[in-house]
Parts: structure tokens; sequence; C-alpha cells
């Protein structure tokens, strides 16, 4: 890794927004998968997400469809322990894309 250098303090406070938001994401999951009985480590937890996918669909005639994926098996153990049930980020009619 290499060290971060920014020019202006906004950006170094954003910087520093984002990295402790992903500080607290991940220490939030390790703390759900260990209460859930779940014995693996966050660093795990996050490859296996990594098995979940977006993909949009053409329908035709402008309209798309976005869908996700179910991931690995133990990836769909990991959303379920987080609270995440919903997997249609569209809802269930297909969408017409704007020009």
């Amino acid at each position: 890794m290499r060290p971060i250098y920014h020019q202006k303090a906004d950006r170094t406070e954003a910087h520093i927004f984002v990295a402790s938001l992903a500080f607290l994401l991940d220490r939030a999951l390790e703390k759900k998968l260990k209460s859930a009985g779940i014995d693996i480590s966050s660093r795990q937890a996050w490859q296996l997400l990594r098995t979940v996918r977006v993909v949009d669909i053409d329908l035709g005639n402008g309209q798309h469809k976005r869908s996700v994926t179910q991931g690995s098996g133990r990836a769909a153990k990991i959303l379920k322990t987080v609270g995440i049930s919903n997997m249609d980020p569209d809802g269930t009619q297909a969408k017409t894309k704007a020009s």
C-alpha cells in the first residue's frame, strides 16, 4: 500500500470518512457473524460476497431489467445473517431506459 496525499482539506476529510465507514462496516459484519455462530472472518465473508453479482438484462424495445444473482450458498447465508433478503433492485416490473 502506498500513502495517499490530498491537496485539499475536504478531500482529506472525505478520505477519512470513507476509510472509517469501511472499518465500521467490517466490524459490524464481524459482530453479526459471530453472534450468528458463523465461524468465518469478516475478510472471508467479504470474499464470499464477491460471488453476488448485479446483472443488467436487455429485454428489447428499450426495456431492461436489473437482477441480482444469489451468489454461493455461503454468501446467501451471510446475506441472511445481516438481514438482506430483497435481492430485486428494480422491483418486479421491467423498466424503460432513459435516453
